[in-house]
């Protein structure tokens, strides 16, 4: 399967039957949503029920309805993160009662505000990440190994490329031109991504 999120798998996870699509489905985005609950601050056990009851939820829906991601309504992060962000919400509630911690008046109104916002800054910035990291792998798969690699080491990691130019016994100047190639790849798959998220 492709490592974007594709109509393809949303498809095949309809029914909740089709184990490999499922499969697939938690390794693309288990990781991304534990990303998102450890920028939230939550603790490791909190963190990890509120991935796994995500995951849960989303497993139900596509149990329950063969599509529940209605397209036309928005985008699939749109419906995943409205999930995940109540599913924190419903830990950070259970936690707090733990603590019988008690917020009253306006203070209170502030605070969801302020909950509301840090969760979905924390949420976008995860989806980013996670996207890029896929666009960089599929993109590595793309091109010549030694055009991904001076990219990698000149445009990722900062590195001289007169040095990158000598480890890799090419010139300065091809060290440019993998840079233009690979961001020109790098460009059109996350057009492709953008354009499935539309």
């Amino acid at each position: 399967m492709t490592t974007v999120t594709s109509l393809t798998l949303l498809e095949a996870l309809g029914g909740g039957r089709d184990e490999r699509a499922w499969r697939e489905f938690f390794r693309l985005y288990a990781p991304m949503l534990m990303g998102f609950t450890r920028q939230l601050g939550l603790r490791e056990e909190d963190a990890n029920d509120a991935v796994q009851e995500t995951l849960v939820a989303v497993h139900a829906a596509f149990r329950e309805a063969n599509n529940p991601f209605d397209r036309s309504k928005g985008r699939f992060k749109a419906w995943l993160r409205g999930i995940a962000q109540h599913k924190v919400r419903d830990v950070q509630r259970r936690r707090m009662r733990a603590e019988t911690v008690e917020i009253m008046g306006d203070r209170a109104a502030g605070l969801v505000d302020a909950v509301q916002q840090n969760l979905d800054e924390a949420f976008d910035r995860e989806w980013q990440r996670t996207m890029l990291a896929r666009c960089l792998d599929e993109v590595a798969g793309q091109v010549d190994p030694v055009v991904y690699q001076a990219f990698e080491l000149y445009a990722v990691h900062g590195r001289d490329p007169r040095e990158v130019a000598k480890l890799l016994g090419v010139s300065r100047n091809a060290i440019y031109i993998s840079k233009t190639r690979v961001m020109k790849r790098i460009k059109a798959v996350l057009a492709d991504i953008r354009a499935i998220e539309d």
